[in-house]
């Protein structure tokens, strides 16, 4: 027999985690689930970690044009060790999102949700029915389906690289290959955009765009427009 809550919301996120929260302050009984370490993306492998990253590269970019200005001397990026002071503001965040929702009263469920029914979830073999559920679970990567597509890494593993390499490549010119760019770039990376169409950010204000494309490759950054993957290899380095 499924066990029965008012609401389940599958994922952990902030949106998630604030639907859960205000259900259960209106009395409903309320579980969450998630497949991955309780926290989100947000909090675990977006936004937080690539604002610490990037408060490192900010330092080094206001160093640098404040030298000759009465700032002297080297500033550069220690990658491994900013990526260690990264982690100790991830890392806390599974246990502590768990104990908050225990605090809460709020079921926490590990494990990977599967609609049975309509109102029916299996988890890892254990049912559970609901009167509503709610899907948080954020997104992930569109895979680019071309050959050699295996070879590459997503945002979520370049956040977490413990050497950053000497060279990289971005394929895409959105505002999150901007930001990673700029960042690897800063660390000492020699950096390449691959945007597929004629400008970059095409959602964005064209002038303020023709702006950010200058300083970039003024910081030494290969944008390269009309180019889009057709395929990766693995080769030696």
């Amino acid at each position: 027999m499924a066990e029965t809550f008012d609401v389940v919301v599958i994922g952990t996120g902030t949106a998630a985690s604030q639907m859960a929260y205000r259900c259960r302050a209106a009395g409903k009984s309320v579980a969450v689930v998630d497949s991955k370490p309780f926290g989100g993306t947000c909090a675990l492998r977006g936004c937080d970690p690539k604002k610490v990253l990037v408060g490192g590269a900010d330092l080094v970019d206001w160093a640098n044009r404040m030298r000759s200005r009465g700032i002297a001397g080297e500033t550069r990026i220690d990658w491994s060790a900013l990526m260690k002071f990264k982690r100790s503001f991830t890392e806390p965040v599974p246990k502590q999102r768990e104990q908050d929702f225990e605090k809460g009263g709020i079921e926490r469920i590990h494990g990977r949700a599967k609609f049975s029914a309509p109102d029916r979830l299996s988890i890892n073999g254990r049912e559970i029915a609901a009167g509503n559920i709610g899907i948080g679970v954020g997104m992930r990567p569109v895979r680019l389906g071309i050959p050699g597509a295996e070879f590459l890494i997503d945002s979520e593993q370049f956040l977490n690289l413990d050497r950053l390499p000497e060279r990289i490549v971005f394929v895409g010119a959105g505002y999150i290959a901007f930001e990673f760019g700029h960042l690897a770039a800063r660390a000492g990376a020699s950096v390449t955009l691959v945007a597929r169409g004629a400008r970059p950010l095409a959602g964005f204000d064209p002038d303020l765009t023709q702006r950010l494309l200058r300083k970039t490759r003024d910081l030494g950054i290969r944008v390269e427009l009309n180019s889009p993957a057709t395929g990766a290899e693995r080769g030696a380095v």
